[in-house]
């Protein structure tokens, strides 16, 4: 992950523990932080060292983007909980996402995510088991 472009936040993840069933259930609000000079990334979940999934959340602000880039070997999906946002994927034109919309995003296809709007967007990004790299295009 571009650590200038974005903060991440790792200490959030342990907060969902698949042996201990209560954690299960989720309040999204706990990942939604915001910073005014860049996208926060919350981990939500981490099991990559099972082969298991990965999951964040991105937080903008408006104008605040994750930058056009690609994964080479990993897969996500992309949902809006919060605002909505400019999505581009590949070389078509930019797209408007909302609440309740996902963007699925194969590996190696490059995409990026823009707040364009005048409120707060929160989406989670569910990764799939793999090298997770991301490479700006």
């Amino acid at each position: 992950m571009n650590e200038s472009a974005e903060l991440f936040v790792p200490d959030l993840a342990g907060r969902i523990d698949p042996s201990v069933p209560e954690s299960l259930v989720v309040d999204l609000s706990t990942y939604q932080q915001f910073d005014a000079e860049r996208a926060v990334v919350a981990l939500m979940y981490g099991n990559i060292a099972n082969n298991g999934l990965g999951i964040v959340m991105w937080n903008l602000e408006p104008g605040q983007e994750n930058d056009f880039h690609r994964h080479p070997s990993t897969e996500h999906l992309h949902l809006i909980v919060a605002g909505q946002a400019e999505y581009t994927i590949a070389d078509r034109a930019p797209v408007t996402v909302r609440v309740g919309q996902a963007v699925m995003v194969p590996a190696n296809v490059a995409h990026g995510i823009r707040n364009v709007g005048d409120q707060r967007c929160s989406y989670i990004a569910i990764n799939s088991p793999g090298d997770y790299q991301k490479v700006l295009a």
